[in-house]
């Protein structure tokens, strides 16, 4: 595209979970015409494609934002690396394809905080018109939308181990987490398809409607207002692209708040300082933020025969990645976990703790230390399926996510230039009760790994967790190996009116401005029990509707037949 001027009625910013549904959705009026901007590259990649193939991305400069926390004083003052996909797709072309969608208490919680319509019954149809289930047909699910999902392929032996460790251990088995119950083990549900990772553009802009243009490599640098009406945006590259009608930011919860405060929407003090004009004094942008702490529980095993470390060799990739490419089968066609365990120390309707079990042991945490020498086999493995610093090791991995965190983090600026990464500041652990409750899910699933069925499999804990037994010892463990749950959100949240740090009004609308929406994670009110995805895909087929001013699908609530 030529820098001079092009105009549409839509103007989508980010092209990831939320922006290529919202794009995909807003087309279906064929009288309009939708620009969605992507920053990153068009994502055409085998390993994207691959479900295993995340050790291509996770880490690669030309497919992850790679940003960095501030230092963590909980954590032993370590930086924590957050992940986010840099291509059309977004971070659903790295995540761990779970599809977990909130407890209904959770968005019955945004309803009721003066959020009409987005309780759970508001949304339920949205989970539906998104979801292409292969292996479902109830009142829960969807079963001809473009998200397909199907049971997580790689259900192996030691996941089946977990699976009867926990029911030993007193856990419920479940077949669905997002049916009647969540409280409980069992195999998730993928978002793949016949061996495919269901990225966002994948389910949703394999086929571009001609009413949409897709711009790529276009970096956003602010968004342009008349007086108070958002009328465009202007890249880096010098492409102004004006919207007739509205612009919407769907750059997830770091990128949102930053082009916002970029655009002079935010905490005036703060942006006063940089130098930014003051379009809007709006004090919510940045803060909020919300992720789901993860504490990492290693454990060592001599059966590499079970373990997926095994594929870091080349030879065995090669031999995955084969099989993946002439059949769409094998470990290769699946993600490298497929069970999940919820836990609740009170309410089973609403678990505090949400349990991935990952037969392999590895380093997520890029920030933490030099990479590991690996010999040449290893090493150009490494480079292909398997992410980390440290050689995947077999072994049994136990990431326990505290999904409601009460420590609560924020998001600034670093300078004007939009290619300068914001300070993150999660704020881990900063209120004491998050530490409380994951001490004691340590022990919970302590319990579980002490059950036969798992235990005859693993020769014990790892690391720092090698000598932890006291409170005090766990809680050295825990500030030793806690990272990112990879599921930040709310820094530019929805909130009624008399909430002085709500950015966004229940139509997602950025407050004091006109012609401007977000709809991505940072508009979340708050954070969910559950991974992040499937919610944000919801979000922005309701955000269609309300943009193109449809009528909302009607409410649903399989437990009033209950």
């Amino acid at each position: 595209m030529s820098r001079k001027q092009k105009e549409f009625d839509y103007v989508v910013v980010g092209a990831g979970s939320a922006g290529s549904a919202l794009a995909a959705r807003l087309c279906e009026d064929a009288s309009v015409s939708v620009c969605v901007v992507e920053a990153g590259g068009k994502g055409r990649n085998w390993f994207i494609k691959m479900p295993a193939g995340n050790g291509f991305v996770f880490g690669n400069p030309k497919l992850d934002w790679g940003y960095e926390s501030l230092p963590q004083p909980s954590l032993n003052n370590r930086r924590i690396y957050f992940p986010r996909g840099k291509a059309l797709g977004g971070s659903s072309i790295m995540n761990g394809m779970i599809y977990v969608r909130g407890v209904p208490s959770d968005y019955d919680q945004w309803r009721d905080s003066g959020l009409k319509g987005w309780g759970f019954a508001d949304l339920l149809p949205y989970f539906r018109r998104a979801q292409g289930a292969t292996n479902r047909s109830d009142a829960w699910h969807g079963t001809s939308g473009p998200l397909i999902t199907e049971p997580a392929a790689n259900f192996g032996t030691l996941d089946k181990a977990f699976v009867n460790a926990a029911i030993a251990a007193g856990h419920k088995q479940l077949d669905d987490f997002n049916g009647p119950e969540r409280t409980g083990v069992g195999r998730a549900d993928s978002t793949v398809s016949k061996g495919i990772r269901q990225s966002s553009a994948i389910a949703y802009l394999d086929r571009p409607p001609k009413n949409l243009t897709i711009l790529t490599e276009r970096h956003i640098h602010r968004v342009l207002f008349e007086g108070r009406k958002a009328i465009g945006i202007r890249c880096l590259s010098g492409d102004t692209l004006r919207a007739r009608r509205e612009v919407i930011l769907c750059q997830g919860a770091f990128g949102t708040p930053q082009t916002l405060m970029l655009s002079g929407i935010g905490p005036a003090d703060h942006l006063s300082k940089l130098g930014v004009p003051i379009q809007v004094d709006l004090p919510g942008v940045g803060q909020n933020l919300a992720d789901h702490v993860d504490v990492s529980i290693q454990y060592g095993s001599d059966r590499g025969d079970l373990s997926l470390a095994r594929y870091q060799r080349l030879d065995k990739a090669a031999w995955l990645m084969a099989r993946w490419l002439f059949g769409g089968r094998g470990p290769g066609a699946g993600s490298f976990f497929s069970t999940t365990l919820f836990h609740a120390f009170n309410d089973p309707g609403k678990p505090e703790l949400q349990v991935f079990m990952t037969p392999m042991v590895i380093e997520e945490n890029m920030s933490n230390g030099d990479e590991e020498r690996a010999s040449l086999m290893h090493g150009l493995g490494r480079k292909l399926l398997v992410r980390g610093r440290k050689l995947a090791r077999p072994g049994i991995q136990i990431d326990i996510n505290l999904e409601r965190p009460r420590s609560i983090g924020e998001l600034r600026l670093a300078s004007t230039n939009p290619r300068d990464q914001p300070f993150i500041d999660p704020r881990y652990l900063s209120n004491a009760e998050d530490l409380d409750e994951l001490i004691r899910g340590v022990k919970v699933m302590r319990e579980v790994m002490a059950q036969l069925p798992i235990a005859q499999y693993v020769n014990g804990e790892l690391g720092a967790w090698k000598e932890a037994q006291t409170n005090d010892e766990i809680i050295q463990a825990i500030r030793a190996t806690a990272y990112t749950g990879h599921h930040p959100c709310s820094t530019a949240r929805m909130g009624s009116d008399d909430e002085p740090d709500a950015v966004l009004d229940q139509h997602l609308r950025v407050r004091g401005v006109d012609s401007l929406r977000v709809c991505d994670a940072a508009a979340m009110p708050t954070q969910i029990t559950g991974n992040l995805n499937a919610t944000v895909i919801a979000m922005a087929e309701k955000a269609a509707d309300m943009i193109l001013e449809r009528d909302p699908l009607r409410p649903e609530d399989p437990r009033r037949l209950v």
